[in-house]
């Protein structure tokens, strides 16, 4: 498996909800993955499970946050809260736009930003 990631950003700030992402593409197989990694900080209150992402109407694949608890990306004050999987053609999009996104759960929706510049990674 080969791959790359972009650093780590505040895509949501929250005063209970912060979220960071940062952005994978990883190789196996013949096969590429390329995925938006989120992570909350955790602030001792508020744990967000989040079921759903979605950008301009159009459903996003999602995997939620919850096995994989502890450190996010060497962070280890954030908790995983999910992966966006992006096909090539929304990805390339994203590296010239960003992407907007909103994160469906239970009790709130949030709405996130996550900057062009982070998907500018180089097996992109």
């Amino acid at each position: 498996m080969a791959g790359h990631y972009s650093r780590q950003v505040v895509v949501s700030d929250h005063t209970h909800h912060v979220l960071y992402a940062h952005v994978i593409v990883a190789e196996r197989d013949g096969e590429t993955t390329r995925a938006i990694v989120l992570s909350q900080r955790r602030d001792g209150v508020h744990n967000l499970r989040f079921q759903e992402a979605w950008s301009h109407g159009v459903e996003l694949p999602f995997r939620r946050g919850g096995a994989l608890d502890g450190c996010s990306h060497g962070h280890c004050l954030n908790r995983h809260a999910g992966l966006i999987f992006l096909p090539a053609p929304l990805f390339a999009h994203a590296q010239r736009h960003g992407l907007a996104v909103r994160l469906l759960s239970g009790t709130e929706n949030i709405d996130i930003s996550v900057p062009a510049h982070l998907f500018r990674l180089t097996t992109a």
